[in-house]
Protein backbone atom coordinates (compact mmCIF):
# COMPACT_ATOMS: atom_id res chain seq x y z
CA UNK A 1 0.00 0.00 0.00
CA UNK A 2 1.29 3.63 -0.52
CA UNK A 3 2.46 5.79 2.18
CA UNK A 4 0.23 8.77 2.27
CA UNK A 5 1.53 12.11 2.18
CA UNK A 6 1.59 12.61 5.80
CA UNK A 7 3.83 9.03 6.22
CA UNK A 8 6.03 10.76 3.97
CA UNK A 9 6.20 14.12 5.48
CA UNK A 10 6.93 12.01 8.77
CA UNK A 11 10.04 10.16 7.14
CA UNK A 12 11.08 13.12 5.71
CA UNK A 13 11.02 14.92 9.00
CA UNK A 14 12.89 11.93 10.77
CA UNK A 15 15.78 11.91 7.84
CA UNK A 16 15.94 15.97 8.65
CA UNK A 17 16.20 15.15 12.24
CA UNK A 18 18.85 12.80 11.59
CA UNK A 19 21.00 14.60 9.22
CA UNK A 20 21.05 18.42 11.72
CA UNK A 21 22.21 15.98 14.66
CA UNK A 22 24.85 14.74 12.44
CA UNK A 23 25.71 19.09 11.35
CA UNK A 24 25.60 19.53 14.84
CA UNK A 25 28.30 16.37 15.60
CA UNK A 26 30.46 17.53 12.51
CA UNK A 27 30.53 21.23 13.96
CA UNK A 28 31.07 19.74 17.42
CA UNK A 29 33.98 17.83 16.25
CA UNK A 30 34.86 21.24 14.06
CA UNK A 31 35.05 23.61 16.94
CA UNK A 32 37.12 20.96 19.13
CA UNK A 33 39.15 21.16 16.59
CA UNK A 34 39.76 25.07 16.99
CA UNK A 35 38.05 25.25 13.20
CA UNK A 36 35.52 28.06 12.91
CA UNK A 37 33.48 29.11 10.08
CA UNK A 38 35.61 32.01 9.03
CA UNK A 39 38.15 28.89 8.59
CA UNK A 40 36.06 26.97 6.62
CA UNK A 41 34.66 30.04 4.18
CA UNK A 42 38.54 30.78 3.65
CA UNK A 43 39.19 27.22 3.18
CA UNK A 44 36.72 26.54 0.68
CA UNK A 45 37.84 29.38 -1.74
CA UNK A 46 41.40 28.29 -1.12
CA UNK A 47 40.67 24.88 -1.92
CA UNK A 48 38.29 25.52 -5.31
CA UNK A 49 40.64 28.21 -6.61
CA UNK A 50 43.74 26.80 -6.32
CA UNK A 51 43.08 22.95 -6.18
CA UNK A 52 44.43 22.54 -2.94
CA UNK A 53 43.72 19.22 -0.78
CA UNK A 54 40.87 19.94 1.92
CA UNK A 55 43.47 19.65 4.40
CA UNK A 56 46.09 21.67 3.14
CA UNK A 57 43.37 24.24 2.10
CA UNK A 58 42.54 24.45 6.03
CA UNK A 59 45.80 25.27 7.29
CA UNK A 60 46.45 28.02 4.96
CA UNK A 61 43.32 29.33 5.91
CA UNK A 62 44.08 29.40 9.87
CA UNK A 63 47.21 30.59 8.48
CA UNK A 64 45.55 33.89 6.57
CA UNK A 65 42.60 34.43 9.54
CA UNK A 66 45.85 34.84 12.04
CA UNK A 67 47.72 36.93 9.74
CA UNK A 68 44.46 39.32 8.72
CA UNK A 69 44.06 39.08 12.60
CA UNK A 70 47.44 40.36 13.41
CA UNK A 71 47.71 42.83 10.13
CA UNK A 72 44.82 44.87 11.59
CA UNK A 73 42.78 46.59 8.80
CA UNK A 74 43.70 45.01 5.43
CA UNK A 75 42.00 45.44 2.29
CA UNK A 76 39.93 43.17 0.23
CA UNK A 77 43.26 43.15 -2.52
CA UNK A 78 45.65 42.68 0.40
CA UNK A 79 43.75 40.11 1.79
CA UNK A 80 43.24 37.85 -1.32
CA UNK A 81 47.18 38.25 -1.60
CA UNK A 82 47.28 36.74 1.77
CA UNK A 83 44.98 34.00 0.97
CA UNK A 84 47.15 33.12 -2.40
CA UNK A 85 50.28 33.18 -0.68
CA UNK A 86 48.98 30.94 2.45
CA UNK A 87 50.06 27.65 0.80
CA UNK A 88 53.60 28.71 1.66
CA UNK A 89 54.89 28.91 -1.55
CA UNK A 90 57.47 31.01 -3.28
CA UNK A 91 55.29 33.54 -5.92
CA UNK A 92 56.34 36.02 -8.47
CA UNK A 93 53.86 38.76 -8.72
CA UNK A 94 52.25 36.97 -12.01
CA UNK A 95 51.85 34.25 -10.18
CA UNK A 96 49.98 36.23 -7.14
CA UNK A 97 47.72 37.88 -9.35
CA UNK A 98 46.82 34.98 -11.36
CA UNK A 99 45.47 33.69 -7.68
CA UNK A 100 44.18 36.53 -6.54
CA UNK A 101 42.14 36.99 -9.82
CA UNK A 102 40.83 32.96 -8.98
CA UNK A 103 39.56 34.15 -5.54
CA UNK A 104 38.42 37.23 -6.58
CA UNK A 105 37.05 37.20 -10.10
CA UNK A 106 39.47 40.65 -11.62
CA UNK A 107 43.15 41.77 -10.35
CA UNK A 108 45.49 44.14 -11.86
CA UNK A 109 48.93 43.21 -11.74
CA UNK A 110 50.26 46.94 -11.03
CA UNK A 111 47.82 47.15 -8.36
CA UNK A 112 48.62 43.41 -6.75
CA UNK A 113 52.57 44.60 -7.10
CA UNK A 114 51.82 47.68 -5.08
CA UNK A 115 50.33 45.57 -2.79
CA UNK A 116 53.01 43.22 -2.31
CA UNK A 117 55.48 46.02 -1.46
CA UNK A 118 52.94 47.60 1.00
CA UNK A 119 52.29 44.43 2.49
CA UNK A 120 56.57 43.48 2.76
CA UNK A 121 57.12 47.41 4.19
CA UNK A 122 54.69 46.08 6.99
CA UNK A 123 56.05 42.73 7.85
CA UNK A 124 53.27 40.52 6.26
CA UNK A 125 55.04 39.24 3.20
CA UNK A 126 58.81 38.59 2.53
CA UNK A 127 61.00 38.78 -0.68
CA UNK A 128 62.68 35.78 -1.56
CA UNK A 129 65.32 34.13 -3.96
CA UNK A 130 67.11 36.13 -6.46
CA UNK A 131 67.37 38.89 -9.06
CA UNK A 132 63.40 37.79 -9.97
CA UNK A 133 61.18 38.84 -6.59
CA UNK A 134 58.63 36.26 -5.34
CA UNK A 135 56.87 36.16 -2.26
CA UNK A 136 56.23 34.37 0.39
CA UNK A 137 54.25 34.84 4.21
CA UNK A 138 56.62 36.37 6.63
CA UNK A 139 54.98 33.75 8.62
CA UNK A 140 56.17 31.18 6.61
CA UNK A 141 59.14 31.95 6.79
CA UNK A 142 59.27 31.99 10.54
CA UNK A 143 58.03 28.41 10.55
CA UNK A 144 60.66 27.39 8.02
CA UNK A 145 63.99 27.85 7.21
CA UNK A 146 63.59 30.15 3.80
CA UNK A 147 66.60 33.19 3.00
CA UNK A 148 65.17 36.88 2.67
CA UNK A 149 66.68 39.47 0.56
CA UNK A 150 66.17 40.99 3.77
Amino acid sequence: MPETPEERLRRVEELLAKVLARLEGIEAALAALGITDDTLTSAFRIATAFSMPAAAAIEAAKRTIEVVREAGAVDPISKAIIEALAGCEELSTSEVTRRVRAIRGTASRRIVRERLERLEKRGIVARVGGSRPRYVLRRCVKESNYVTDQ
